[in-house]
């Protein structure tokens, strides 16, 4: 079960009747939190999102669990959604030590994207993120489409914190990774990228560890 599993996946109808109408009762104290408890009316879209918000923080709570059909059938809904708000929570915190590791692992080099990523695009979108009324998002626009440097392995079947933490952990392991080759050498690969394509290696966005992996292989052939 992932992070964009509908929940009624587990569900036969009877139950994902029972489900929809306690989400409806938990939406309805959320639009009220959400105005400041100054209206229960909002317009579709927010509400939409709201409802978004609620079920990625249940959804991520349920992964955590052995079993998410029994919690779903036997647990108060509300429960499982302040418990998913709380690991939402947390895993904002953990983003924010792992920034710090990805920092403290960078590789000395002078690819902008790269350098724009860990210096300020993720801190952006930690310190932007809402994590009871948008958990699904980071900005108004898609998480990836805020993060210039691509990854090696890239995991995009998760949105919100979940990206931002799977992205960490990956680029930290890449980080471990490169750690293995020089500076010089990592700048040679990237400077005879750039003449073969006619681009300025600075300016690319293009991946350490597969430049890395692709010249190995090269080697080796």
């Amino acid at each position: 079960m992932n992070s964009n599993t509908s929940i009624g996946a587990y569900l036969n109808p009877d139950e994902i009747q029972d489900v929809q109408a306690r989400l409806l009762n938990i939406l309805s104290e959320e639009i009220l939190r959400y105005t400041g408890y100054e209206s229960s009316s909002v317009p579709v879209e927010t509400a939409q999102s709201l409802l978004e918000s609620m079920l990625y923080c249940i959804t991520a709570y349920l992964n955590t669990l052995p079993d998410p059909y029994a919690a779903l059938r036997t647990r108060d809904l509300q429960q499982i959604f302040y418990s998913g708000l709380e690991l939402i929570k947390q895993y904002v915190q953990e983003s924010g030590s792992l920034l710090k590791k990805a920092k403290q692992t960078r590789v000395e080099t002078d690819l902008i994207a790269y350098n724009h990523t860990i210096d300020s695009e993720i801190a952006l979108l930690l310190k932007g993120y809402d994590p009871r009324f948008q958990a699904q998002n980071t900005t108004a626009l898609s998480t990836v489409a805020n993060i210039s440097y691509p990854l090696f392995k890239d995991d995009l079947s998760v949105t919100g914190i979940l990206y931002i933490r799977n992205y960490l952990k990956e680029l930290i392991e890449e980080n471990e990774f490169c750690a293995g080759y020089g500076k010089n050498y990592i700048r040679a690969l990237l400077l005879t990228h750039g003449v073969r394509h006619h681009l300025d290696y600075r300016d690319m966005q293009v991946n350490i560890k597969e430049l890395i992996l692709e010249q190995d292989t090269a080697k080796k052939g």
